[in-house]
């Protein structure tokens, strides 16, 4: 029985049989240096997906980013904008940078000290559609299965850290979709240090569906008294009368 093929799923076809397994092979091993340790679909376009490098995590402080890559060589999601590979590409790596996201609570419900943790967090949206040109990386990413391989990069960077920020400070957190995971990583050493001053963030979006830590959220407002989560489309704490202006 021949199953029909749509034209997207063509040209990934037609991609990979330029090419040998062993050629894929052999670009696996050499690219990729990272295994997924486990991925959480909130939706069938979001995810939350963990990455453990080989050579371990580097030091790094919540707020910072690193790259995410996979081969041209490898298949797409189905429903995404049709890609046309330019000849030669078939054999490169697509690269993206992505802040490092937290979960904030470990699957036991307790804030975890992260000590010896040895994967990373990234939270991640499936990009069907771009103006400039066919989104290339997040339709390759959400094909991934635990233990599958990617590329990470080694370089762990970034200014946007809670460095300046004192025991007693008030916090705002902006943000728009999958633009919270560093928030989520920051809100996660604040809690760790038991920050005294006040937390808010806010996350703007179109669905409630969209919000992939919606529950770990409502629980640290149930905990942390001087913590407030608002986010459009979802329910959530009303600030305290005149927070906003005060922050």
């Amino acid at each position: 029985m021949l199953l029909p093929v749509t034209c997207e799923n063509w040209i990934t076809l037609s991609m990979a049989a330029t090419m040998t397994p062993e050629e894929i092979g052999d670009l696996s091993k050499k690219h990729y240096n990272a295994s997924v340790a486990s991925l959480k679909l909130g939706n069938e376009d979001l995810m939350i997906l963990r990455v453990r490098p080989d050579a371990g995590v580097q030091p790094h402080r919540p707020g910072q980013y690193s790259t995410l890559g996979m081969g041209h060589w490898e298949p797409r999601a189905p429903g995404c904008q049709e890609e046309v590979p330019k000849p030669g590409e078939e054999k490169k790596l697509i690269r993206r940078a992505y802040s490092i996201s937290c979960s904030v609570l470990d699957e036991a419900g307790h804030l975890p000290d992260r000590v010896g943790q040895d994967w990373l967090e990234f939270y991640i949206v499936l990009v069907r559609q771009a103006e400039k040109a066919p989104p290339a990386l997040t339709p390759r990413l959400f094909l991934l299965k635990e233990g599958a391989r990617v590329f990470l990069g080694e370089k762990i960077a970034g200014h946007y850290t809670l460095e300046p920020v004192k025991p007693t400070d008030n916090v705002l957190f902006l943000s728009t979709g999958t633009g919270e995971a560093p928030h989520n990583y920051m809100l996660w050493e604040l809690l760790q240090r038991n920050h005294q001053g006040k937390i808010l963030a806010a996350c703007g979006l179109r669905y409630k569906r969209d919000l992939g830590y919606l529950s770990i959220q409502e629980e640290l407002m149930r905990r942390h008294s001087n913590y407030t989560y608002n986010a459009d489309g979802a329910p959530s704490r009303r600030p305290p009368p005149g927070l906003v202006d005060r922050l």
